[in-house]
């Protein structure tokens, strides 16, 4: 469940690559991290050049952990209002968009072998309940970490929106729909239920976080539970492609050949 770092195009190219981040970089130097970071000097009455972005970052997270495990409102949370916890949620989104989400095209093909192996487990299900058999693996559990599951959740196009988060449009997406803070909660989980509604008419219902959920480019009243073979349809480029060892092959100069 640890593709990615079995895709030598992504380590190279993202993971071990400082300038795959640069727009994350852009933001840290950025007017909304600067006013975040100069009200915590403030606070703290402590010179602004004792603050950094990571200790800013650290804080952030001891503040969140302990309100997760312990319902503890720390003297962390205190160094920060709500405008700055937007600006650190987006410092956070713009991190995973560029490592694991839409970023890179490299990040969901990473996921390629995953969602083949997804798909396979869909088609031999599908195939015992047409042919009338039991079916002998009713459900498939696979565990692995956020870092899993955002390539994939990118590749099957879930939460996309019409413009890259880039380190200059914090203003304009406000309202974006790449919120990590709602697609990767802890325990996040993403479950895709096949049900059968009788003769071939098998339809697919996506679930993430326990919430349905609309597979991205399916429209209409059934967008949330289509039929199987128009999810596969709309997959098909993938299902056909997407080949894990091709995708993560790293591309050779002329003169390397």
């Amino acid at each position: 469940m640890r593709f990615f770092d079995k895709c030598t195009r992504f380590v190279q190219e993202v993971d071990n690559n400082p300038s795959a981040l640069t727009e994350v970089d852009k933001f840290k130097e950025g007017p909304e991290m600067r006013r975040v970071q100069e009200k915590i000097t403030d606070r703290l009455r402590v010179p602004y050049c004792l603050i950094t972005h990571d200790m800013t970052e650290a804080a952030v997270y001891a503040c969140a952990y302990e309100f997760a495990i312990n319902a503890v409102n720390s003297p962390w949370c205190q160094l920060f209002d709500e405008d700055d916890a937007k600006v650190m949620e987006y410092a956070s989104d713009l991190r995973e968009f560029w490592k694991r989400g839409y970023g890179h095209d490299i990040n969901s093909k990473s996921s390629c072998i995953l969602f083949h192996d997804v798909f396979s487990q869909l088609d031999k299900a599908a195939n015992e309940i047409k042919s009338g058999q039991q079916v002998t693996e009713a459900v498939t559990v696979q565990v692995g970490h956020a870092e899993t599951l955002l390539p994939l959740l990118t590749l099957l196009g879930f939460f996309k929106d019409s413009e890259a988060l880039t380190s200059t449009n914090y203003a304009t997406q406000t309202e974006r729909s790449f919120r990590t803070s709602h697609m990767l909660p802890y325990a996040a989980n993403l479950v895709l239920v096949l049900y059968d509604c009788g003769g071939s008419d098998l339809r697919l219902q996506p679930l993430l976080n326990e919430k349905p959920v609309a597979f991205s480019g399916l429209t209409g009243q059934q967008a949330s539970m289509p039929l199987y073979q128009d999810v596969k349809e709309h997959y098909r480029e993938l299902l056909h492609g997407c080949d894990f060892e091709t995708e993560c092959q790293l591309f050779k100069h002329p003169a390397e050949v």
